[in-house]
């Protein structure tokens, strides 16, 4: 049974306008130990002949056997299967990875095989100076000369321990003693393998040839045994795995062997990265932020803080004051809360400007300690003394060197009394910096905020009041019926107290009733009442379904709401400390995750407002669209760009598959580089955001939202695009022949 064995195989050439033969009815049986020279003119059909039986490219008609076997149904699969275990190929045009050094190239044979990996270097090096290459072993393979090349393809293809050596012109760009040295290197490896040598020029390798066939138009027109070889066994040649360690080798090779494709593909994925993190969490936060607001009672606590006391009501020791300053999202705990002036409001005036009508005093809208701020932040500098404060640009009328004087006073007296004699004072500070950014709140200094407060005012129930009277006005109150009414507001008296409502045709009746309503904190309260006396228009005539409660009911619902929410707003005696966060989703972590039994957390800037829900839900529907947007947008450009950079690789890919990579090995290999070249582009792009947020407050401020989880999602995104357009390559390119995608690359 012979090797190879062709009846009547035609291969034709189709382009548009025409069909041209490749070669014809050709008849020929090949076997082990033969070291064949194939010759004829130029287009006589000897390379499209080698090609065949490499299983580089297909034919029409005929039949070709392997090991007797039919290959007329072969897959492109089957060949690359075949061509991976039993032939080893020398290009014409050497076909070598050019971004490669010499001894890439022959690692890649012997890799793709799985060579010992302990003998693989060795291998490589003896090959390499078999074909008088070793002194260029580091040189990239684009900088060699043509039969420097030409040496190489050699090297690479006898680094393949396999069975066929197809040799194209193997000599054609060599000077005649380099000829004769890979003539003599071939023959020495033809004792039990099948050489197929394709030359013009026969003379040179006559003294090698055990069988010499001629071709014309297509035909073998000569076929001549010149020595007779002895019969050897075939052995079994089955492809190694290749191990997902040497893949991964692979593909670090290839993103470090184009430093320039490398940079390229890093910017356009790191631009996009930042883009879509930046969209991504400013949408976040608007959806977290939405529908909440500041507490009348803490005026000037703005969202990078929360105060916090002891439900005991004692003082905090030390290891309490190092316990939550180790809690995640934590920046920074201080003691003396009643320094960032949360009882009142507190008002600046302008050293001079108390008789001046148009400067009135300043009303702060929130205080905060200098440490959040960079030096990037502030025109001037950072306070460091106790009596130096950074102010907003915000006030206008304030400057770098102003005398300021600061209190807190009453907020009637903010809008009717200017005079600074109602102001109780707090200090006088020199103003050192001027922050940029608009944030109209006020940086006090680290000493400040860190010693024992003095002439802050008591805290009174006036807070507590007014909320109990906005959760009057939220009241829905049910009844056993499951009738529902809204409370429908106070007929005020001296007392301030509700009184029933009386008309016509007044019912009597006792009611069993649920009272729903929420507190400013967004605390659903539920209370219920039995046997409580309703008097008014009967229920089935009530036209506007308002209730209006009386004294006695009352005064019941009111100890309920202040059992219940008292600890919201009563800060008793004063043992309050600041806790300093990022922002919204580190505070709202630090409510989720604190010691609810041993503290009582204050978060004034995260009062939820009634329509909250719906808020954020239109939020969440406007996000969706957002980033469906900005991920088609930005999906389209990487798809663009990396569809360019992938053709520019067809030969690579042609390569690998003459060399015995398959179509899953291949894939895996795409696979491979893109998630190595996204996770490398993410690493560069948290760098960027951590530089950007430096800088921009807009930034540090809102990429607080973006959780572990979601830079993970953002990853997988960025990969799984990657590879979807890789492997969308992948498979077309294993739709072709390897002659075919080598030759579209050469168009291209």
């Amino acid at each position: 049974m012979s090797l190879i064995k062709l009846e009547k195989v035609s291969k034709y050439y189709k382009s548009e306008d025409t069909v041209s033969v490749g070669m014809k009815n050709v008849d020929l049986e090949l076997d082990l130990g033969e070291f064949v020279v194939v010759t004829g003119e130029s287009g006589s059909g000897k390379s499209t002949l080698l090609n065949v039986i490499s299983g580089l490219d297909g034919y029409e008609s005929g039949e070709l056997y392997l090991f007797g076997e039919e290959t007329s149904h072969y897959l492109i699969s089957d060949w690359e299967k075949y061509r991976g275990a039993y032939v080893g190929f020398v290009f014409q045009n050497y076909n070598i990875i050019d971004s490669y050094t010499v001894l890439q190239n022959v690692l890649l044979a012997l890799e793709i095989q799985e060579y010992d990996k302990a003998k693989r270097k060795q291998r490589a090096l003896e090959l390499i100076e078999k074909v008088g290459l070793l002194r260029h072993k580091n040189h990239r393979a684009s900088k060699l000369s043509g039969g420097e090349k030409q040496r190489l393809v050699i090297a690479r293809a006898l680094a393949k321990d396999c069975p066929i050596i197809a040799a194209d012109e193997p000599t054609g760009n060599l000077d005649s003693e380099s000829g004769k040295q890979i003539l003599q290197l071939l023959h020495s490896v033809s004792k039990d393998k099948l050489v197929i040598l394709v030359t013009h020029d026969y003379e040179q390798a006559e003294q090698y040839a055990t069988r010499k066939i001629k071709m014309h138009d297509g035909e073998i027109v000569e076929d001549k045994v010149l020595k007779h070889t002895e019969d050897i066994e075939l052995k079994q040649f089955e492809p190694r795995k290749m191990k997902l360690s040497t893949l991964m080798k692979i593909a670090i090779r290839n993103l470090l062997s184009t430093p320039k494709r490398l940079i390229f593909m890093l910017l356009m994925q790191i631009i996009a990265a930042v883009v879509f993190v930046s969209v991504y969490s400013s949408l976040i936060a608007g959806i977290r932020e939405t529908g909440l607001s500041q507490s009348s009672r803490f005026p000037t606590v703005p969202e990078t803080r929360l105060l916090v006391e002891k439900r005991d009501g004692s003082e905090f020791t030390n290891d309490d004051l190092n316990a939550l300053a180790k809690m995640r999202h934590v920046d920074h705990v201080y003691k003396y809360a009643q320094n960032f002036y949360n009882t009142a409001h507190l008002m600046i005036y302008i050293d001079g400007s108390k008789d001046d009508f148009y400067h009135r005093p300043y009303y702060v809208r929130s205080t905060d300690t200098a440490a959040r701020l960079s030096k990037n932040d502030v025109e001037g500098r950072i306070p460091t003394a106790k009596n130096e404060i950074v102010f907003s640009s915000y006030y206008s009328d304030i400057q770098i060197g102003d005398k300021v004087t600061i209190g807190l006073t009453d907020y009637d007296v903010y809008y009717y009394a200017y005079e600074k004699e109602y102001l109780i004072e707090i200090g006088t500070f020199t103003v050192v910096g001027i922050d940029k950014l608009n944030r109209s709140t006020v940086y006090f200094s680290e000493e400040y905020l860190n010693q024992i407060p003095q002439n802050v005012a008591n805290i009174d129930f006036k807070a507590f009041q007014g909320n109990i009277s906005q959760m009057l006005y939220n009241m829905e109150i049910t009844d056993q019926y499951d009738n529902t009414y809204k409370f429908g507001g106070p007929d005020w008296v001296d007392s301030d107290l509700y009184i029933p409502h009386f008309t016509d045709g007044i019912l009597q009746t006792n009611l069993d009733i649920t009272i729903k309503t929420t507190t400013e904190y967004g605390k659903e309260i539920e209370l219920h009442f039995e046997n409580i006396r309703y008097m008014g228009p009967k229920l089935e005539d009530l036209i506007n379904p308002y209730a209006y409660i009386g004294l006695e009911l009352y005064e019941l619902i009111i100890d309920e709401f202040r059992e219940r929410t008292l600890d919201n707003y009563i800060l008793e005696d004063q043992h309050l400390v600041s806790i300093s966060v990022g922002g919204f989703y580190a505070g709202s972590k630090i409510l989720k995750n604190i010691d609810s039994d041993k503290y009582r957390v204050y978060y004034p800037s995260y009062i939820f407002e009634p329509m909250r829900e719906l808020l954020v839900f239109l939020q969440t529907l406007l996000a969706i669209l957002v980033l469906s947007l900005i991920g088609m947008l930005l999906g389209f450009i990487i798809q663009i760009v990396t569809k360019n950079i992938m053709r520019s690789r067809q030969k690579d890919f042609a390569i690998y598959r003459s060399i015995g990579a398959n179509k899953y090995i291949l894939a895996r290999l795409v696979v491979f580089e893109q998630i190595l070249l996204s996770i490398i582009a993410f690493m560069f792009t948290l760098i960027a955001l951590i530089i950007l947020k430096t800088y921009v407050y807009n930034i540090s401020k809102t990429i607080l939202y973006i959780q572990f989880i979601d830079y993970i999602i953002i990853l997988a995104i960025l990969i799984l695009l990657g590879m979807r357009i890789g492997l969308k390559f992948n498979r077309k390119v294993f739709n072709q022949s390897v002659i075919e995608t080598l030759s579209e690359s050469r168009e291209d």
